[in-house]
């Protein structure tokens, strides 16, 4: 693959239990192909299936849809990049509500973790959310420098 060779996959999902999986593997496949490593590839699975649970339990979205886009990358030998979206058609949220009510929530509540897990797993995440759905755009690098969380 070239520098500038650019891999895009975009997937309408029903938003059925387990469909996070699907979309996981899919993005999976398309950062293999263009040579990031297993274990790059494992965090940006785990951020995936956070970003796909989240829009499924809490958007209330009435086409019961995930709209996600992958898009990968290779810059420079070696350095490859993968940008993904995921989109519902859902209520929205409170970002700061719901990183406040988790701080609250404490160590022992096993639950409420997802937009942590998402940001300790990629290298980039952003929230972009209204009463017209949420977009949950995120970055994995295989070569990242130190504190490029948004």
């Amino acid at each position: 693959m070239t520098t500038t060779a650019e891999r895009q996959m975009e997937l309408t999902l029903p938003m059925v239990a387990d469909i996070e999986i699907a979309a996981a593997r899919a993005a999976g496949n398309l950062a293999r192909e263009i040579g990031m490593s297993a274990e790059k590839i494992d965090e940006m699975a785990h951020a995936i299936i956070e970003a796909c649970i989240n829009a499924r339990e809490h958007s209330c979205c009435v086409d019961n849809r995930i709209y996600l886009r992958f898009v990968g990358t290779l810059q420079g030998v070696g350095n490859p990049r993968v940008d993904i979206w995921i989109t519902d058609h859902g209520r929205g949220f409170d970002l700061i509500e719901a990183r406040t009510r988790r701080q609250k929530l404490g160590t022992a509540y096993k639950r409420g973790r997802g937009i942590q897990l998402m940001e300790a797993h990629m290298d980039e995440v952003e929230i972009i959310t209204s009463a017209e759905g949420t977009t949950v755009h995120m970055v994995k690098l295989e070569n990242a420098k130190a504190g490029n969380h948004d």
